[in-house]
């Protein structure tokens, strides 16, 4: 019996060491994969992560460069203490890799060829500053090679089924949820005259749901090494219940306090504007009470925002009726939104190019002129002394952003960190199959996801954010809709409320799509011009054609890896 094991021990280790001597000669393979992984965490970062902190930019709570600066943190401790859990899936869950045994190369071959197939068509995305979601990027790509490799058989349909379902579920499901907490937070504190002392009741139950589903979410991934993995479900749902309930005490007698204190010193300081006709030189006095107050907070207020996106010359460009942006200034300055109207004579005429500095100096002049003869009674007029329309954006009082801006940088930070865990998978998930072939020999290791492998593509994630994050962040907090503090954190919330909630009961969904449908859902409750649905389509083509596309480059490259190169 014993010379019967110790035979078959030495035969298997024969076998391995026949494996590992075989798998050497493609160590050129390993070194060109670690340099795409590069390359494909490189364009994760410069799209995926736009999801996290791109309506904190947009509604002006942080700038584009503190954004960059958090996400480059959490991203980190994200992808360290959260992303190996979930690299398993993608090594294993697309495709049947015990089709590959006996032709490991074949494998890292193809493994390879779906990071190039996903990192070409990200980085392009980026480039037309279209948010994807990098997840079905891999997939389809994983599914492309491996039809050239192994012909359909292999392939798991039923995911590829899933994505096309997510397509649609993931951004209705979550505008809706954004849309009904949106609804609640105008009705019971936007809408009020004083918004300030049903903010701050709300502000411990805000606290407490935002702690509350992000712990839960990170809990319940079951990262190994914090031992989440060990702690049964009822146990991080008590967990998390009682964080919720300690935060929610914390912000209800140290923090509302505070924040009562600051908000009523914001209110004595906040008084008359005193504005300067550039071209009469005259002064006038703007009070609080009239209408062109508002507009001019709404002014300084976009001013901020393209600070924080980085657009200096904001006020140089001409008004663009593809900008989400139009429709709402030019209904504050009273400039009609057609592109064209009709002339004395009835005829159609194209509507000449109107800078934006010179309609905001003919608004103050034409609205002082108004308020002086006692035309404009109520700040629902337009500058031309025409209503404007009912469908108007509300813009957050100070008070009101002061309540929510550390609601949605904490939403945001949450949502770095599992992004981090969850989507350094689709950057390094091949490359930690790529690794454990090449050190084990063979196609089902289920040796841990190293470390150091994390922390790689982590740093390949960050620096793309640095780099080229902010084309697909001004999609996302600018150009699509405009994000104010309070519409920022309940599309925050509302978007993390439906990854948690329908991943734990098997819906697929996608945390890009989840995000795209809360902005745009929010967006048109607020105003139903304010949405640009043009760039909203050319979203969702991107996520339409995101699966062939990927699959179709990673098909290319593995053609060539079969029948030229290996």
């Amino acid at each position: 019996m014993d010379t019967t094991t110790l035979a078959t021990l030495a035969a298997a280790t024969t076998v391995a060491l026949a494996s590992q001597s075989d798998m050497s000669g493609y160590l050129w393979l390993l070194v060109l994969g670690f340099i795409i992984a590069f390359i494909l965490a490189f364009s994760v970062g410069a799209n995926d992560v736009a999801n996290s902190f791109g309506t904190a930019v947009g509604s002006g709570v942080v700038t584009l460069r503190q954004a960059c600066i958090l996400a480059t943190i959490f991203e980190t401790v994200g992808s360290v203490l959260l992303g190996a859990k979930v690299s398993e899936t993608i090594r294993k869950g697309i495709i049947d890799v015990r089709m590959y045994n006996g032709s490991e190369h074949v494998l890292m071959a193809g493994s390879i060829s779906a990071m190039c197939g996903s990192a070409v068509w990200q980085l392009a995305a980026s480039f037309l500053k279209l948010p994807i979601s990098g997840t079905h990027c891999i997939v389809g790509a994983t599914i492309g090679f491996s039809m050239v490799a192994r012909g359909h058989q292999g392939v798991k349909w039923m995911e590829l089924l899933r994505i096309v379902a997510s397509w649609f579920l993931s951004p209705v499901l979550s505008g809706i949820m954004s849309a009904i907490l949106f609804y609640f937070v105008r009705k019971f504190i936007l809408n009020k005259t004083n918004p300030v002392p049903n903010g701050l009741r709300a502000l411990p139950i805000f606290y407490a749901i935002t702690m509350g589903i992000n712990l839960f979410s990170i809990m319940f991934t079951g990262a190994p090494l914090l031992g989440f993995d060990r702690v049964p479900w009822w146990g991080t749902l008590c967990i998390s219940l009682g964080c919720a309930a300690v935060t929610a005490l914390f912000v209800w007698f140290v923090v509302c306090p505070r924040l009562k204190k600051k908000i009523q010193g914001l209110n004595g300081t906040v008084g008359p504007m005193v504005i300067t006709d550039p071209h009469s030189g005259r002064s006038h006095t703007i009070h609080k009470d009239s209408g062109l107050y508002k507009d001019l907070l709404h002014k300084l207020h976009m001013a901020k925002v393209g600070e924080c996106i980085g657009d200096s010359d904001t006020e140089e460009r001409p008004i663009r009726r593809n900008n989400s942006y139009t429709s709402y200034t030019m209904a504050i300055y009273g400039i009609q939104g057609d592109v064209r109207y009709k002339d004395g004579d009835g005829g159609l005429q194209r509507r000449p190019r109107v800078d934006s500095y010179s309609s905001y100096s003919s608004a103050v002049s034409n609205r002082s002129a108004a308020l002086d003869e006692n035309v404009a009674q109520e700040a629902g007029t337009d500058l031309a002394g025409t209503d404007l329309e009912e469908d108007e954006l509300e813009v957050d009082q100070p008070a009101v952003s002061s309540l929510f801006q550390f609601l949605q940088i904490l939403t945001a930070c949450f949502g770095s960190f599992a992004h981090g865990g969850n989507d350094v998978s689709n950057a390094i998930g091949p490359l930690v199959a790529l690794w454990l072939l090449y050190e084990s020999g063979s196609v089902l290791s289920s040796a841990p996801t190293p470390i150091w492998l994390l922390l790689y593509g982590g740093a390949g994630i960050c620096i793309g954010l640095w780099v080229w994050g902010r084309r697909v962040i001004q999609t996302m907090g600018k150009d699509l809709t405009p994000i104010t503090p309070s519409s920022g954190f309940s599309i925050e919330l509302a978007s993390a409320i439906t990854v948690v909630v329908a991943s734990n009961i098997g819906l697929p969904v996608s945390t890009t799509h989840c995000k795209v449908g809360s902005v745009v859902a929010v967006g048109w409750l607020r105003s139903r011009k304010s949405v640009d649905w043009r760039l909203f389509r050319n979203i969702f083509i991107a996520w339409f054609v995101t699966v062939p596309i990927s699959g179709l480059i990673s098909a290319a490259i593995m053609a060539l890896f079969i029948y030229v190169v290996l």
